[in-house]
């Protein structure tokens, strides 16, 4: 499959269905699923999505959980012609409100009638919805001819504004890092590659469908919090030979394995990293016990998941000075990678800059937010053809001659918990949503365990409010990763005459 390859990624599963359609496509604790079999049962989800009236530029909430159902639900809605919108399904009821309003959804794939109530009960919708469930469909309806430019998926990320940002990715984008990715794996029908990552987070497409249109096989693990060493029985009885796992996740791996020298899974070629910042002294680790090679990769959901990458030689883990950051490396094929100052102009070698990207990967903007598309998507002065653009990461890097990229941190208000990005102005709004609360501000800090969120919320004379009563109630409206792990209440936020916050004067969160 070549990188240039326009060809939808629907299309092209629906291709490997017939060049191979008894060869394993899904292995999940449910069950296993055949290329033909698998192909079969999204045309009868997608003949249910076309007769309720599901169709281009449609987005359908994908109302399964990880497994067959999420595999056979993904492809029915793109064989329909329509786009899944990918949510966390255990968010506060109100959440899953917010974001159906957001995308403007009327359709959804359940596994059963059952889900299907569940689903529109909380989310106070009527949805039209397909069973993803049928096991032996009569269907042989046709998968939609997608146009390369139309809508692919929509998966929402933390918003400055205190409302969160839905993503819209085009076909083309999504086709073009497909093939991109599984030449840069190395994928190949023998592959076996583990599905680990949450159906919410973008990186579970990174998993699945390269595999599949390489016809590999995806193989979902049931419980993604259990700890490396227990993962590792896991790998070596389903043969696994490729796993992309959060940085933090193999951070703790490479120690494990530090502590207990032990052989790992003998299947397994390579390992793939991201969504957090990984240290080089985790990589030496890992490189001097002779583990897999390992590729560091760097994106947002923006870019269509991954635009860099970054793969050490054998002797460059040596060479690092001390406990560095894993560089986030070169581009992608087809991705341009910027380093500009605040004029727009590159700036110099080895200079901090902003870094933009270009090309094939970015997202189409933000479904049906024109305004906050043009804000973050702009005009690229540097393409050669008219009308390219450029996306604003807010990452600031630094890049020295023939060198790699480097990540030094970000340029506004943007952090990452928990592998997830999070807009410290949306925690603000949550917090501040409490009738009690009358001023807040919110921080990243560095916790025992990696960087944790803090808020510190003015309350109203009287207030009952206790720190314990305030998370609570934000556990009930926002996920998790939004709600911070240390509150303080105060009479009042620290402020300059000027109105503004001074941080300084803020007390230390207690983390304990």
């Amino acid at each position: 499959m070549s990188p240039t390859d326009t060809t939808p990624v629907p299309q092209r599963i629906a291709h490997r269905a017939g060049l191979t359609p008894e060869a394993t496509a899904v292995r999940a604790p449910e069950g296993e699923l055949t290329y033909r079999q698998f192909d079969r049962r999204a045309r009868a989800v997608a003949e249910e999505l076309r007769a309720a009236g599901a169709g281009p530029e449609d987005t359908v909430l994908l109302g399964v959980r990880r497994g067959v159902h999420w595999a056979v639900g993904l492809l029915g809605i793109w064989y329909a012609g329509a786009a899944p919108l990918l949510v966390d399904l255990d968010a506060p009821d109100d959440r899953l409100r917010t974001l159906l309003r957001a995308a403007g959804t009327r359709h959804a794939v359940a596994p059963d009638t059952h889900a299907a109530a569940m689903l529109q009960r909380r989310t106070g919708s009527e949805l039209f919805w397909a069973s993803t469930s049928t096991a032996a469909p009569a269907s042989q309806v046709r998968p939609a001819d997608v146009a390369p430019g139309s809508l692919a998926y929509v998966l929402f990320t933390s918003g400055s504004t205190g409302q969160p940002k839905p993503v819209a990715v085009g076909h083309a984008g999504l086709a073009a890092q497909v093939g991109t990715l599984a030449e840069r794996y190395g994928l190949t029908a023998g592959d076996a590659v583990l599905q680990f990552a949450a159906p919410a987070f973008d990186v579970s497409l990174e998993e699945a469908l390269p595999t599949w249109c390489t016809g590999g096989t995806a193989v979902f693990v049931k419980d993604n919090v259990l700890s490396p060493a227990e993962l590792e029985p896991f790998l070596d009885e389903e043969r696994i030979s490729v796993v992309n796992l959060p940085t933090p996740y193999w951070s703790q791996w490479a120690k494990d394995l530090e502590r207990s020298p032990r052989p790992l899974p003998s299947a397994l070629r390579r390992v793939v990293i991201g969504s957090d910042a990984g240290r080089t002294a985790d990589l030496a680790r890992w490189t001097v016990a002779g583990r897999p090679p390992v590729i560091s990769c760097y994106g947002l959901t923006e870019s269509t998941i991954t635009a860099t990458s970054y793969e050490p030689g054998p002797a460059e883990p040596a060479a690092f000075a001390g406990d560095e950051l894993i560089p986030l490396g070169e581009p992608l094929a087809g991705v341009r990678a910027y380093v500009l100052d605040e004029e727009l102009r590159e700036a110099p070698p080895g200079a901090a800059g902003e870094l933009y990207l270009a090309g094939s990967c970015l997202a189409r903007g933000y479904h049906g937010r024109p305004g906050l598309t043009s804000e973050r998507f702009v005009a690229d002065p540097f393409a050669e053809a008219p009308g390219e653009r450029m996306y604003r990461t807010g990452d600031r890097v630094t890049r020295a001659p023939g060198g790699p990229i480097v990540f030094l941190g970000r340029a506004d208000d943007q952090v990452k918990i928990r592998g997830h990005r999070v807009e410290l102005k949306e925690v603000e709004a949550a917090v501040a949503d409490h009738p009690d609360v009358v001023d807040v501000v919110a921080r990243a800090a560095q916790g025992a365990d990696g960087p944790q969120l803090a808020a510190w919320a003015a309350v109203a004379p009287g207030s009952p409010l206790t720190p314990d009563a305030l998370r609570r109630h934000l556990l009930a409206k926002v996920p998790g990763y939004l709600v911070p792990a240390v509150v303080t209440l105060m009479d009042r936020l620290p402020r300059t005459p000027g109105g503004k916050l001074d941080p300084r004067a803020l007390p230390a969160p207690d983390f304990r």
